[in-house]
């Protein structure tokens, strides 16, 4: 275990360092407990063959006491690092958490949320879980060094046959290591995707019920999960060989102890209580043993968890996004000056020299061919991405130097599939500002034009939606989403798509709200349909990373052949 994954877990558990202290005393003293245990079992059958009975009973009454002692004293000792083990795991799992919400765009277009999740919850139980049982192997050891030199003192043949049986099975432990590390990797990888199979199959159950894929994507998923369970009978069978070498190795150690100390014995050379207590203290090393055994499996799991989660904490992985300490109610004035963006160095340029002037209090739609770059500028204005070169602002301050809180108060962003926690109607606006009361969340859904619907329902604002808003239609989502963010009270607005899943009706009705609230917002719409976007302010044809063209809806089909081309093709549709 290298300094930083020890400084990582003593951040966690240094608070609990005097409940440790505590809980380790008592566990060396019942270890010491139980060497004394075997000592004593020694002395009672020595005085038995010498018929000194009043000294055996005492010797056997007081190695009961001590089995009391030392049972109180486990039993103590397992309730302070199981809480101080819950704690930090506590600690742990939500920090890590917690920074996954920091991390940027680019790690979940990378990173698949199976290993996110798993990095969350299942790597921070195994550190924990696992380091426990580092702390009792700790009080074996301080046992059997004790034992090692009772030994020493009584015959130093017997402890040169377990100092070289220590470092045969030393070389041979090392060995094994590096592999079954490696096997830790890849059952964990195999986790991880298989997690993610799972949960994208689940979320999207319906769909693929629609599409009549669900054999399909169920022999997908039993492919993942038979690779990563024969991946762990790999790592059993080679564990096991392990084991089993050991176990052989343990007989032969045992086997050449308990020899010597018969000729030891007859040639008077040790006495019959060293070679009692030894049938007791040779156990106590093979139980050693084997805990170094089983343990390696889970040091290499607690390793391996371990450095998952400090990728992710330490910023190895990836960076923080920084955010700076302007706290203000912007006007919404945005520019985009002198952009430059790609999402990935092997990728090509999405955003060359782009240059924008987007003004308050009107709508400003962006339109183009697929690929142009519209919904790269969205990501930008959030800081889900960064862009290389160039500044963006707002109301001539960099975003960057805005706060995280700031910035999201700001701007709110209406895309064209939501997302709506897996909560009841009210509670996806609760969820928001938990002092808004019922009455403003339906003027919301007003304007919107989704009470209507909500009223019908049987419990009304109390429905439960489901995962991801399954249980509504794409519309009825959208219209909720933007209810939602006009209860959030943001001064730009951001809506992708955001009503391409209205019928013509409600589209008409939505296009009315957005008139109303451009008189106290900046909204910036991305739309592919067109016909929803003719009555703004302003629209910028993006092509190729630039903004070829912008004016009206009228000025535009009369000076450009490129929009009037799209307009003419999307009215077609």
């Amino acid at each position: 275990m290298n300094k930083k994954i020890i400084k990582f877990l003593w951040s966690y558990l240094k608070e609990y360092k005097i409940q440790y202290i505590i809980g380790a005393i008592f566990i060396i003293v019942s270890s010491l407990l139980g060497v004394v245990s075997g000592y004593l079992n020694g002395i009672s059958v020595e005085k038995i063959t010498t018929l000194e009975f009043k000294l055996a009973i005492l010797a056997l009454v007081i190695y009961f006491i001590c089995n009391i002692i030392k049972s109180m004293l486990r039993k103590v000792s397992n309730v302070i690092f199981q809480k101080i083990s819950n704690n930090g795991m506590e600690k742990i799992t939500y920090n890590v958490f917690e920074k996954v919400g920091l991390l940027p765009a680019k790690a979940f277009e990378e990173k698949s949320s199976g290993e996110l999740i798993n990095r969350v919850t299942s790597d921070s139980t195994n550190i924990v879980s696992n380091l426990n049982q580092l702390v009792w192997i700790g009080s074996d050891i301080i046992a059997v060094l004790v034992i090692s030199v009772y030994i020493l003192a009584n015959s130093w043949i017997i402890f040169a046959e377990i100092l070289i049986y220590l470092v045969i099975f030393y070389f041979y432990t090392k060995k094994y290591m590096p592999k079954l590390k490696e096997n830790q990797k890849n059952i964990k990888k195999d986790i991880d995707a298989t997690t993610s199979k799972v949960n994208e199959a689940i979320r999207g159950v319906r769909e693929i019920r629609a599409l009549g894929i669900r054999e399909k994507i169920n022999k997908r998923v039993k492919g993942d999960i038979t690779k990563l369970f024969k991946k762990r009978n790999e790592t059993i069978e080679f564990t096991e060989s392990y084991y089993a070498t050991v176990r052989n190795m343990n007989s032969i150690l045992e086997t050449t102890v308990f020899i010597s100390c018969i000729v030891l014995l007859v040639y008077n050379q040790v006495s019959l209580t060293f070679v009692i207590a030894m049938t007791w203290y040779i156990y106590r090393f093979m139980y050693l043993f084997e805990s170094f055994t089983n343990i390696s499996t889970s040091f290499q799991t607690l390793i391996v968890s371990a450095e998952r989660i400090l990728e992710l904490l330490d910023n190895s992985l990836y960076k923080d996004i920084n955010f700076g300490k302007v706290n203000k109610k912007v006007d919404g004035n945005i520019e985009f000056k002198n952009i430059t963006f790609r999402y990935s160095e092997d990728e090509p340029i999405i955003l060359n020299d782009f240059n924008l002037e987007i003004e308050k209090n009107k709508v400003t739609a962006l339109v183009g061919r697929s690929g142009g770059g519209k919904t790269t500028i969205f990501n930008l204005l959030l800081r889900y991405f960064d862009a290389s070169d160039g500044n963006i602002l707002i109301d001539g301050i960099k975003i960057q130097d805005f706060s995280e809180k700031s910035l999201q108060n700001n701007i709110a962003i209406i895309r064209q599939d939501p997302f709506l926690f897996n909560l009841s109607i009210l509670e996806n606006f609760k969820i928001i500002d938990d002092k808004v009361s019922l009455k403003s969340i339906r003027e919301y859904c007003k304007k919107s034009e989704i009470d209507d619907y909500i009223m019908s329902l049987p419990k009304g604002y109390d429905t439960l939606i489901g995962e991801g808003g399954i249980n509504l239609s794409g519309g009825q989502k959208q219209r909720l989403a933007i209810a939602r963010a006009l209860m959030k009270e943001s001064k730009i607005l951001l809506l992708d798509e955001a009503t391409s899943a209205l019928d013509n009706v409600n589209q008409e009705k939505i296009k009315k709200v957005i008139m109303k609230l451009s008189k106290d917002h900046t909204i910036v719409v991305v739309a592919h349909r067109l016909s929803t976007i003719i009555d703004a302010d302003r629209i910028c044809f993006i092509d190729k990373g630039k903004v070829k063209v912008s004016g009206t809806h009228e000025e535009l089909m009369k000076n450009s052949k490129d929009y009037k081309e799209l307009y003419l093709n999307d009215s077609l549709e």
